[in-house]
């Protein structure tokens, strides 16, 4: 904006290239060498040397860097950069918000790197990258970013708040290439020669010759070393090296920062001393002899030729040329003076004015002091009840009134007259001026004369400053015509303001009763009058007001001779400054309207002081903005930064002043920027200027709430005073709500932010012992804190407006204790509380406040209930209720009848309950429009509550659904969340899983309007796992989509354990809707996840279930073996994890068997063996040997197998826990007989086995089966190889009664025709039967079941349940010896 306003300055007029040219050099009267004190424009080339080195083809896109950083440390916080992205993935999500946020930084974004902590921005005019480069200066974007990334936690931790800062960092050279590259995409423009050329330095003629410093307008040729340019003092045109010139007004924002700016180029105060001779030209310049002290008037700006000194000799005041003088050292170095600081500080930046009493009831009203407030049973009702205002930003205007205006009696004016030191100042000045430059809501952004003239009615009683018509004819009238004798005064009067205001108020103020035409008249017979009298200053002025009024016609060329002849008059014109400085500046104001360029430099240089120099300068005309623009382009040229400042300066006071805010905005921006640019130089006094209060006015008004914010943060002014502060909350809130409407609509909570502002008003309001004030900021601040759950701060809130409003008397300091009493409940120090609130109800007795006494009781009612004081606080809530009735309170009666039902329900009388929550719900109805949802909704819970507790579920139905028709009714988010998560889990116990699924699905819809990302992740988890549970394709399908949902919050919100976990559940999805290669990838991605968190415990965890997917399932189960055997079992063996270790090679060893690769699975279950000894657990131990055994009898190696089972079985305990292992032994012990017998052809040790098994097949009442197979085999043993007939026959009767015992109680013919099959059975095929039975009995009713799933691999051990001694083996004991 700035850069386009400084472009059209060269369209205002038609001067020539020549001329232009010719203004921004040295005036003629400059003397040969007199530069040495001041040198010549060579800013660019001094100091450090930065070229742009341009090219046509470039990246045309930035990296915007941010880095959030303690102020108390120097390392990089990972904590706080980790966090930063956190949010930043979180809101990337809605990316209409980063990109609006990015729009009102005039940049335009391309995308989001949260990981590499950057944005990438782009930018399609010249305008757009120079509005971005001085909000980054200024620091805009940086508090942007800032207000956009932190939580809203941050802003209630003032010590965090302080600590922390978000910094922001671009390619300075690469974001000057993009400038550089979109100026010439647009066309030509001027550029400034860096070096001299001449016609002997390069043999080619196309070549243009310059000098250093020579005005150039340059356009691209499509080459990357040269351009296209025409010198503007001759006219010659040629091509031009790239790097020999530079953009004179775009360069400027991106090297002044590295530029060093020479003593000579600042704008002094103080005095000088005269190097040399001088008779003045004319009668307003100083005579000077070399060595002469001249005081500096005002400011001595190098950017021009001359400026106002006072010498200290003879006490004449004149113009002074700059070349004749040099600055002593006690020069101070200033753009402002101390007067113009204090007046820009008071403009009014706020476009309202509402009074502190108003922002407040609009932002904290509350209820707390005349309704109940309701109890909470547990965790799962409301915290609180949010008795919310419903905020209405669109206060109207005119109902506001201007607190300013009440406290201090207004303002003094922001425009006056010059200092003191050239004239008298007006102490009635504010009747010609605003108050303040701004206009309110609503307002025309133009002047009227109706607003700044609301007080002249004052001046309808002054004498008449005309004489009758017929009266001018003698001489006698001609001396005592009044207009005359005022204008005639040879020094300023104060009554001369309106003479030269900017309003023309001299109309109807100092010339009342007479139209303009016979106001022309009559000054043309005043000047004449005066022209022949020899009264010179009456001359002076009549030809001034004359020329005004031409000019006012736009009668220029007649305005013009006026001026002219007002000038040519001989006086001491410094005794009148402002009448000096209107006649110049409107003088060159024409000229430059006329194209007068002869004349134009005659006026230029004293104009230009006059304007610039002279501190708190007046406006006369609007015709003044042309000088000032000109001026401006000069300072751009020369790169003086402290003209440009001053400029910007005026300019933008002029175009406050006329309310023209959107023209003065970018003024504003570039005066804020010059001062700090100019400060933070090193060595340099100058005191930066802090602008940023004014500057979030101008933002509001052009509706940028995010520059609004982000300049009001960053405002440091500490003479605030407390109407600021009030007017900085309203700005704040009112911005806020533009960027979250759903705070306006009163459907979300305040914005945390507002801490800050309520704090720095609480500070101010002590700071000026305001008690009513401190109060009420206390319990907004308290107010803020408990919406937050920030509890423990609102009640030290709440206790400060107790003793605050203690000490302004008993009435006032009641709503803060009774808040006080509150919050205590609500942290559940209910004793506290008491000893708070008991002595209010003790001072009640004796007034007339019911209401309040009600209150009392009922919040000491929840106290008492908290303290298991059923009885007194039953006494308290009738007391409250019957309050409520007599005084005929509806909404209390409801209130103090939920809490009966409450109090009910916490002793169990279900019943009870549900009479007092129906009669409660009654009149809840009856108040269904007023605002008292959340009361309404948690009635409705608890009589659903006491419904349950009596197994009434389709009550319990009605009653949640109820409530969460109210909260749908009332678009409160916050209660439909609380009661869909109950209705929820109430179908879901009642395994109704398709209605429990409908609300999960209403609570991801409404943690999406929360923006609550961690809500929206747990809902989608459990609706997830709900989906899986139907077991269908479809909903397995449907199960994936909100998992994969899941797991994008999971990386958004940077929760790696999470995000593995999640990663890892989509994969067990895809395995369960058999597409294994998508499985796969999304296991390697849990598997990447976690081993990039610092949690080695974690990742050897993940890569066990990733590998436990395929393991655990029903096909493709050799997929696991890359993860255990590649993957988990290295890493466990790196981290020296021996339990995952021991499990893992027990899978393996199960994996493989199964696959048939017995030989490799014989080599993991030996490492098993050897490494379940160093884990420490018996039971692994025996785990192991028994898989090993099993191995080697897969591999038919008997005897082997026959060992290792014997050290199994010798680890067993001697004691049985469960009638399963007992099954476990009669197992093992068959095998080992059926192997001894038929392999190893040992039938005495078979024997002594089969006696084993027989022994642990009596403990096992549960299966007779067993038995029965042992006794047949003895008797087969006691048949053909050990004969016995009397053994024999003795199992066989056994096996016989057993076999119809069995055959009674299966009642059928096939369970006998099985006993007869296995009793038949002889031989081979009976050990084959046998030993097969046993392999496929074995992990079903083994190990598996004698030991739980969850101890096979780890070795937990259970309590003891019975007392069974078995009889073990030992390993070392031979067979002879063990039988």
């Amino acid at each position: 904006m700035f850069r386009s306003k400084i472009d059209s300055l060269s369209f205002f007029t038609d001067i020539s290239s020549v001329e232009l040219d010719a203004l921004w050099r040295e005036p003629p009267y400059s003397l040969g060498g007199a530069n040495e004190h001041f040198s010549g424009h060579d800013i660019m080339t001094q100091g450090r040397n930065v070229y742009i080195k341009f090219k046509s083809s470039y990246d045309k896109q930035i990296v915007l860097l941010f880095t959030g950083r303690r102020r108390s440390t120097v390392d990089h916080d990972r904590a706080l950069q980790e966090a930063l992205r956190t949010r930043l993935r979180v809101v990337e999500s809605n990316s209409q918000d980063i990109i609006q946020l990015f729009k009102d930084l005039s940049a335009r974004l391309v995308s989001v790197h949260a990981e590499k902590d950057s944005f990438v921005l782009t930018f399609k005019t010249v305008e757009e990258i120079w509005k971005f480069s001085t909000y980054l200066s200024l620091g805009y974007v940086a508090r942007c970013l800032e207000n956009f990334l932190c939580d809203q936690s941050f802003w209630l931790d003032p010590e965090l708040l302080s600590d922390l800062e978000i910094s922001v960092t671009v390619d300075e050279e690469h974001l000057a290439t993009l400038y550089l590259g979109l100026l010439v995409q647009e066309g030509s423009f001027f550029a400034k020669s860096l070096y001299t050329r001449s016609e002997q330095d390069e043999e080619e003629e196309e070549r243009l010759s310059f000098r250093k410093n020579d005005l150039l307008m340059v356009k691209s040729t499509g080459q990357d070393h040269m351009w296209e340019g025409a010198m503007l003092s001759t006219g010659n045109h040629g091509l031009v090296p790239v790097n020999h010139c530079i953009d004179c007004t775009g360069c400027v924002i991106f090297l002044q920062t590295k530029t060093y700016l020479p003593h000579h180029l600042l704008s002094v105060t103080g005095s000088c001393v005269a190097v040399v001779d001088y008779t003045p030209m004319g009668a307003d310049e100083l005579q000077l002899s070399q060595g002469d002290i001249v005081e500096i008037q005002g400011l001595l700006i190098r950017g021009l030729g001359e400026f106002i000194g006072k010498h200290t000799t003879t006490g004449h005041i004149g113009f002074v040329h700059k070349a004749h003088v040099k600055p002593l050292d006690n020069g101070q170095l200033v753009f402002l003076t101390e007067e113009e600081r204090a007046r820009l500080a008071q403009v009014n930046s706020c476009s309202s004015e509402p009074s502190d009493t108003s922002l407040l009831e609009r932002l904290f009203s509350s209820d707390i002091s005349s309704v109940y407030r309701l109890d909470r049973l547990d965790e799962t009702d409301f915290m609180y009840i949010r008795n919310r205002p419903k905020h209405d930003l669109k206060v109207s205007t005119n109902t506001r009134q201007s607190v300013m205006s009440e406290k201090s009696g207004g303002t003094p004016s922001y425009h006056s007259s010059p200092c003191t030191s050239l004239s008298h100042s007006s102490p009635h000045l504010s009747r010609y001026h605003s108050h303040n430059p701004l206009p309110r809501v609503g307002e025309r952004l133009s002047f009227t004369s109706d607003d700044t003239f609301r007080e002249l009615d004052e001046f309808q009683d002054d004498p008449c400053l005309f004489l009758e018509e017929n009266s001018w004819e003698a001489d006698e009238s001609e001396l005592s015509d009044p207009t005359l004798t005022l204008l005639n005064h040879d020094h300023f009067q104060e009554d001369f303001l309106p003479l030269y205001d900017l309003q023309y108020s001299f109309l109807w103020v100092t010339f009342s009763g007479k139209t303009e035409d016979e106001l022309s008249g009559h000054l043309e017979s005043v000047r004449e009058c005066a022209k022949r009298m020899g009264m010179h200053w009456a001359h002076r002025r009549a030809c001034f007001l004359l020329g005004r009024l031409c000019a006012r016609k736009l009668k220029f060329s007649q305005a013009r001779v006026y001026y002219e002849e007002a000038l040519s008059v001989c006086v001491d014109s410094f005794s009148d400054t402002p009448l000096l400085v209107a006649l110049f500046t409107n003088l060159t104001a024409v000229y430059l309207k006329q194209r007068m360029t002869d004349k134009l430099p005659q006026t230029l240089e004293k104009a230009s002081a006059l304007l610039l120099c002279l501190p708190s300068h007046t406006f006369t005309s609007t015709d003044e903005v042309e000088l000032l623009k000109l001026l401006l382009r000069r300072s751009v040229v020369m790169g003086d930064k402290h003209l440009e400042a001053r400029v910007c300066y005026l300019i933008s006071s002029l175009f406050l002043y006329l309310r023209k805010t959107d023209d003065a905005l970018p003024f504003v921006e570039r005066l804020q920027f010059h001062s700090v640019m100019l400060s933070a130089t090193e060595g340099r006094s100058v005191v930066p200027l802090d602008l940023n209060w004014l500057l979030s006015g101008l933002y509001d008004r052009k509706y940028l709430p995010h520059l609004a914010l982000a300049s009001l943060s960053l405002d440091s002014r500490q003479d605030h005073s407390l109407q600021d502060a009030f007017q900085r909350t309203e700005l704040f809130t009112r911005n806020s709500a533009r960027l979250n409407p759903c705070w306006k609509d009163g459907t979300s909570l305040l914005p945390a932010q507002i801490v800050v502002y309520l704090q720095q008003a609480l500070a101010i309001a002590e700071r000026e012992e305001d008690m009513k004030t401190q109060r009420d900021l206390c319990l907004g601040l308290a107010s803020v804190y408990q919406q937050y759950n920030a509890l423990d701060k609102a009640v030290c809130c709440a206790q400060q407006a107790v003793e605050t409003g203690v000490n302004i008397n008993e009435e006032e300091g009641f709503e803060a204790s009774v808040l006080l009493g509150w919050l205590l409940v609500l942290t559940d120090r209910a004793e506290k509380a008491q000893s708070v609130l008991q002595p209010l109800l003790t001072s009640l007795q004796s007034t007339d406040s019911p209401t309040q006494r009600g209150v009392i009781h009922n919040l000491l009612a929840l106290c008492l209930r908290q303290q298991s004081r059923i009885p007194e606080a039953g006494w308290h809530l009738h007391s409250a209720l019957v309050i409520s009735r007599e005084s005929g309170n509806q909404r209390n009666q409801a209130l103090a009848l939920a809490n009966l039902g409450c109090l009910a329900l916490d002793v169990g009388a279900s019943l009870v309950a549900e009479r007092f929550l129906v009669r409660s719900l009654h009149l809840f109805l009856e108040l269904w429009e007023n605002h008292t949802d959340e009361e309404h909704v948690q009635t409705y819970l608890w009589l659903g509550r006491s419904y349950k507790d009596r197994g009434s579920s389709q009550d319990i139905r009605t009653c949640y659904e109820m409530g969460l028709l109210i909260a749908l009714h009332a678009r409160n988010l916050h209660s439909q969340m609380v009661v869909a998560k109950v209705l929820s889990r109430l179908y879901d116990d009642m395994l109704l899983y398709a209605q429990s699924i409908v609300y999960y699905e209403h609570c991801v819809a409404v943690s999406r309007e929360l923006k609550d990302k961690r809500l929206e992740g747990e809902y989608l988890e459990i609706l997830s796992s709900l989906y899986l549970s139907l077991n269908t394709e479809r909903s397995s399908r449907k199960s994936l989509d909100y998992t994969k949902q899941s797991l994008r919050i999971s990386i958004d919100l940077g929760k790696r354990e999470e995000e593995s976990e999640t990663w890892l559940q989509v994969g067990r999805i895809y395995y369960l809707i058999q597409e294994d290669e998508l499985a796969d990838m999304y296991l390697q991605a849990a598997v990447k996840t976690a081993l990039r968190m610092n949690d080695p415990h974690f990742a050897m965890s993940i890569y066990e279930e990733a590998g436990d997917v395929y393991f655990k399932g029903h096909r493709n189960r050799i997929a696991s073996l890359p993860f255990y055997r590649d993957g988990s079992l290295p890493f466990a063996r790196s981290i020296k994890d021996i339990h995952s270790e021991f499990r893992l090679l027990s899978k393996l060893t199960e994996l493989l068997m199964n696959q048939g690769e017995q030989e490799e699975a014989l080599q993991y279950a030996t490492l098993a063996v050897q490494i379940a000894s160093k884990t420490g657990v018996r039971e692994n131990e025996r785990t192991a040997y028994h898989r090993l055994a099993t191995v080697y009898y897969s591999l038919q190696q008997y005897e082997m197998a026959e060992n290792y089972y014997i050290k199994s079985l010798s680890l067993c305990p001697p004691i049985l826990q469960h009638p399963m292992e007992a099954r476990y032994y009669a197992k093992v012990y068959c095998r080992l007989g059926n192997f001894t017998l038929h392999k190893l052809k040992d039938a005495f040790d078979a024997v002594g086995y089969f006696q084993l098994a027989l022994a642990a097949a009596l403990e096992d009442q549960a299966n007779p089966e067993a038995l029965y197979v042992v006794y047949m085999k003895l008797a087969e043993i006691h048949g053909n190889h050990l004969p016995d007939a009397q053994l024999c026959q003795v199992y066989r009767d056994r096996a016989q009664s057993l076999k119809r015992v069995l055959a009674r109680e299966e009642g059928t013919a096939a369970g006998v025709e099985n006993i007869d099959n296995a009793d038949t059975e002889h031989g081979q095929k009976k050990e084959g039967d046998s030993d097969t039975d046993m392999g496929h009995t074995e992990k079903q009713n083994g190990i598996s079941d004698s030991i739980p799933e969850n101890k096979m691999y780890d070795g937990g051990s259970a309590p003891r349940t019975s007392m069974i001694h078995v009889g073990r083996v030992h390993p070392g004991h031979t067979k002879s010896q063990q039988w």
